[in-house]
């Protein structure tokens, strides 16, 4: 797990160095944190913070009577060990729960082949139970809905710190170039770079290449925000 733990380290610099520069971005506590984790495990950052939101409302020091500790309420021990952590202790650094949380989601979509809904209720219920049911409960159905609402909630808070000019849903010209081969790199840079954000490139009548940024309906998050900030592209 050290490896694996270090590479994470990595990533959350990243993120800390760039929304630490821009508090007003961050809409949520250990948001960076979150950021880092959900580009790490590739799943959506509204959908994780949702369920850290249903979890604990952001709390890291909360813990369950069913054994469930932390921020993303790992429970302990089964979960917690299957995920590689050795003490329970581990569960109460925030940053470290919410990577584990982001991993065991993770897990579970690619289990249910990206079916939120499954995914979801077996984070609540247990993976093992929800397999073996053809219909969700009624407890895993009302705690999908909760998370949902939450992610509504966490989507308009995000939709609300974009540039007014950035619009979601929409292609926005960065820049050009008169290499093919220089737009695809710059484009791919900026994919690499940043959490949720798209970037393509389009040939111009003229021969010339142009990098678009296209900003998901979810909204642009705080790294990606400052990120955007630092390179002139949003004010």
């Amino acid at each position: 797990m050290k490896g694996f733990v270090n590479k994470f380290a990595v990533l959350l610099l990243s993120a800390v160095g760039l929304s630490g520069s821009v508090g007003a971005y961050a809409a949520f506590p250990y948001q960076a944190c979150f950021e880092a984790a959900a580009k790490l495990h590739q799943v959506p950052l509204d959908l994780l913070l949702a369920v850290a939101a249903t979890e604990s409302a952001w709390n890291p020091d909360a813990r369950s009577d069913a054994n469930a500790h932390g921020i993303m309420q790992i429970q302990w021990p089964g979960t917690a060990r299957h995920l590689g952590v050795e003490r329970v202790a581990e569960l109460y650094n925030p940053c470290l729960n919410i990577e584990l949380g982001a991993r065991y989601l993770a897990e579970l979509l690619e289990m249910h082949h990206g079916d939120e809904a499954r995914a979801l209720a077996s984070y609540n219920y247990g993976p093992g139970r929800i397999a073996r049911s053809v219909a969700l409960p009624a407890g895993a159905r009302a705690y999908v809905d909760t998370v949902l609402n939450h992610r509504r909630t966490v989507a308009a808070s995000f939709k609300r710190s974009i540039d007014p000019e950035l619009r979601p849903g929409s292609a926005h010209p960065l820049v050009r170039f008169a290499s093919s081969r220089r737009a695809q790199r710059y484009a791919r840079q900026m994919t690499r770079q940043t959490t949720a954000l798209t970037f393509s490139t389009e040939q111009q009548g003229d021969g010339g290449h142009v990098v678009t940024m296209t900003i998901p309906e979810a909204g642009i998050s705080s790294s990606d925000a400052a990120l955007l900030k630092a390179l002139g592209l949003s004010s």
